[in-house]
């Protein structure tokens, strides 16, 4: 259960975004749109994924971009992606949902790499392994807002009970949903996971309109 608050999330600078803008400049010219947002800034984040075994990270977008951003139906894996260091080769995958960067799978985090160059050569698109009809996509179906991530539901377990990411506060903090929408605060120090609303859509509502402040809320005050 504490393994999940351990710091897992990193920004996309230095190494990071070298890194990520050496593999997208050399991607098929259909794929540049990456290059793109990785170049405004629309990509700030990436973090582990709780929700699957092995070597997942999610990424996290700048609020103020995301949604003009996004491209609907347009969602798809590019697999197979080799990184190769020394004589050492790792395979990365990439997943992208309505046109945004949501996600990458490699064993090793791309921090450790030095000396490394890219293999395309086995490059495949495929379709994305996102099910559009799934309760908890349901749940959030037709919400948006610049300041939480509602397309990309990283689950992860804590006591038993499965949750759903819809905010990094960073520090090992996260604001979650249920399966049945409710929303809850998950706080690294002293750990504890409360509930905030038992609505998502009005949580949504609430983090619109500005009711509902994070700055506050992790200070302790309400939202």
């Amino acid at each position: 259960m504490f393994g999940l608050f351990k710091k897992t999330s990193w920004k996309i600078d230095g190494r990071a975004f070298d890194f990520f803008d050496k593999l997208f400049k050399q991607l098929p010219s259909e794929f540049h749109f990456l290059s793109d947002g990785l170049h405004k800034g629309l990509y700030r984040r990436f973090s582990v994924n709780h929700a699957l075994k092995g070597h997942h990270y999610s990424i996290s977008f700048d609020p103020s971009q995301s949604d003009k951003s996004m491209v609907k139906g347009n969602q798809f894996e590019l697999q197979n992606i080799l990184v190769i260091q020394n004589s050492n080769r790792f395979s990365l995958n990439l997943t992208v949902y309505e046109g945004l960067w949501v996600g990458l799978e490699i064993e090793k985090n791309i921090l450790d790499f030095t000396d490394f160059h890219f293999d395309l050569s086995q490059l495949r698109k495929d379709k994305s392994k996102f099910a559009a009809d799934s309760k908890i996509e349901k749940l959030v179906s037709g919400l948006s807002s610049t300041n939480l991530d509602l397309y990309n539901l990283s689950e992860f377990e804590v006591d038993g009970k499965c949750y759903y990411q819809i905010k990094d506060l960073e520090d090992g903090n996260f604001i979650a949903i249920d399966n049945k929408g409710q929303v809850f605060g998950l706080i690294h120090d002293p750990f504890k996971i409360e509930l905030i609303n038992k609505s998502i859509k009005q949580f949504v509502d609430d983090v619109n309109d500005g009711s509902f402040d994070f700055e506050k809320y992790l200070s302790g005050q309400n939202g």
